[in-house]
């Protein structure tokens, strides 16, 4: 009896547990390869990729690396700045911020689709960077954040994997490999020495042709004078770059996000809105900025200006101050919509066809995961 009540126990056991089954971890962000070597001036490319994510629809992370040992190669010279290649897995329908600074040794990327792109499962590549090497050393190409989000707007729990670059002295050199063929060629040595006579029959044979490459002589001379036209042509485009590109009307300069900044900081050093800065820039939480970010400034008097922490100017504005930035058009409502109890921001966007960092401007909305029932939303 015991026997026959511990068999059952056992097979009770194993309908509930079946072989195989394991629990499931959190999707892991890595950085391929996690080790690579390198010699000054030659670079390598690294991979963010993502495994095993279930409904992906948006990604922003943050690299730091030592600005000593490497430094990141623009992605795309068009543009100003240094960036990165997105990579295949999202589709890249609203680029958020996309900027390296080899000076800070920063890389900060955030990219969402938006409809009708459908969220992502699996596995695949977010990004790409090509780094190339500087000077002797070793550096970490390490998180400092990284986050995920579903199709509604939520999180995605994350297990974020670092990688480092070492930039040798010198480039190992394949010397061993050349040695093994040495002994091979030796082996051959004494077969040609039978075939030696067999040339010696044909030798008056080419003879005969040798007046036939004379006729064609004159020929190659006549076309020689027609490279010559094009010449002057190259010197036309010489005083093109001279000219430099003006400052938009309304726009102060720029200012590169230094550590410790924050947005209020650098609206006290130019005497401008926080807010202003925020709209200029496509920020929808003024109180998060990112080191090394490049920040448009734009004409909008603070007066009076507060007391606080003020931030270092990187440039001066003109005195008397630019004329003022024209008056932009109102925003453009093509719905209004009343958020109901369960409605996220992502959910909204989808439905309208737009994005939740649209909406979040539009309406002012800093907080992207929080809205409430009763309220009228903007839709762009």
């Amino acid at each position: 009896m015991f026997r026959v009540v511990a068999l059952m126990a056992l097979f009770l056991t194993i309908s509930i547990h079946p072989a195989g089954q394991v629990l499931a971890q959190d999707p892991a962000v890595r950085i391929v390869p996690a080790a690579s070597t390198i010699v000054a001036d030659q670079t390598v490319v690294l991979s963010v990729t993502v495994d095993a994510v279930t409904n992906l629809y948006a990604v922003e992370f943050v690299l730091e690396f030592d600005p000593t040992v490497v430094e990141v190669v623009d992605a795309n010279t068009a543009v100003a700045g240094i960036q990165i290649t997105p990579g295949g897995f999202l589709s890249p329908d609203t680029v958020v911020v996309n900027e390296a600074n080899n000076a800070l040794g920063t890389i900060n990327f955030a990219l969402s689709q938006s409809a009708p792109s459908p969220p992502v499962s699996g596995s695949g590549t977010l990004a790409t960077i090509t780094f190339r090497g500087l000077a002797t050393g070793t550096s970490e190409v390490g998180f400092t954040s990284v986050t995920l989000t579903d199709n509604v707007g939520d999180p995605i729990a994350v297990s974020p994997q670092n990688a480092e670059i070492t930039v040798s002295p010198t480039a190992p050199t394949p010397t061993p490999v050349p040695a093994t063929p040495t002994p091979v060629p030796a082996t051959p040595t004494p077969v040609p020495a039978t075939p030696t006579p067999v040339p010696a029959t044909p030798t008056p044979v080419p003879a005969t042709p040798t007046p036939a490459p004379a006729t064609p002589t004159p020929v190659p001379a006549t076309p020689t004078p027609v490279p010559a036209t094009p010449t002057p042509a190259p010197i036309t485009p010489t005083p093109v770059p001279a000219t430099p590109a003006p400052l938009p009307p309304g726009i102060l300069g720029h200012h590169i996000v230094r550590p410790s900044e924050t947005l209020y900081s650098i609206g006290r050093a130019y005497a401008t809105q926080p807010l202003a800065i925020a709209r200029h820039n496509g920020i929808v939480n003024p109180n998060r900025i990112f080191v090394g970010s490049r920040l448009v400034i734009p004409v909008a008097p603070w007066v009076p200006v507060p007391a606080g922490p003020v931030a270092v100017r990187q440039f001066t504005p003109g005195d008397p101050a630019p004329p003022p930035a024209p008056t932009p058009a109102p925003t453009v409502c093509r719905f209004y919509h009343t958020v109901r109890r369960g409605d996220t921001l992502t959910a909204i966007a989808i439905r309208y066809g737009t994005n939740i960092w649209a909406i979040g401007r539009v309406n002012t909305i800093f907080n992207l995961n929080l809205i409430f029932p009763g309220q009228v939303l903007c839709i762009p």
